[in-house]
Order: C-alpha cells, then structure tokens, then sequence
C-alpha cells in the first residue's frame, strides 16, 4: 500500500488522426509510452500522466511512408500501420504549443 500522499500517476489513450499536425491535451510532462492502430484501424496514443497536473496542448507530428519532413520533425514516438500494414505512419512529438 503507498503512503498517504504519494503522488499518483496512471495512463491515458487517446484516439488520434492520422493527418499531418494535430494537439492533444496531455498533463503537463506526460510521458508517451506507445502508439499503436487499434482492430478497427484507429491510432492509439499511450501517455504516462500525473492527473493533478496543468494540461497542456502536445503538438504531435505524423507523417506517412516516404513523404517529406521538416528538417527537425520533433522527438520518434513511434510507428503504426492500418489496413494491414497497407498505411505506415510514424509519429513525432514536437512539444508543447
């Protein structure tokens, strides 16, 4: 059992859109831990968040198989395909807006 006080974080999902740029409210430091594509072809982000924490707008990147970037597209999150691996996407964290 953890002491009284003890602060407390869980994880949160978040559905995503897999277009170019798009924000989510995540607690202010929120670690992502994973995305992935759910069996009905929906991105998941995984995110490691204190709730008691200020939220805070995430500027997250994604970006298709050989389409271009900028030359700094942010932090590798990760990769996911839909359709049976026929869409690959990766996506960065580019911070907080």
């Amino acid at each position: 059992m953890l002491p009284y006080g003890y602060p407390m974080k869980t994880i949160w999902k978040y559905e995503l859109t897999p277009n170019r740029l798009q924000s989510v409210s995540i607690p202010h430091n929120g670690q992502i831990l994973a995305v992935k594509a759910n069996a009905d072809n929906v991105p998941m982000l995984w995110v490691l968040v204190d709730p008691e924490m200020p939220v805070e707008e995430r500027r997250l990147g994604i970006f298709t198989t050989n389409t271009e970037l900028p030359d700094n597209p942010g932090q590798y999150v990760g990769s996911f395909t839909l359709y049976e691996g026929s869409l690959e996407f990766h996506v960065f964290d580019v911070g907080a807006i």
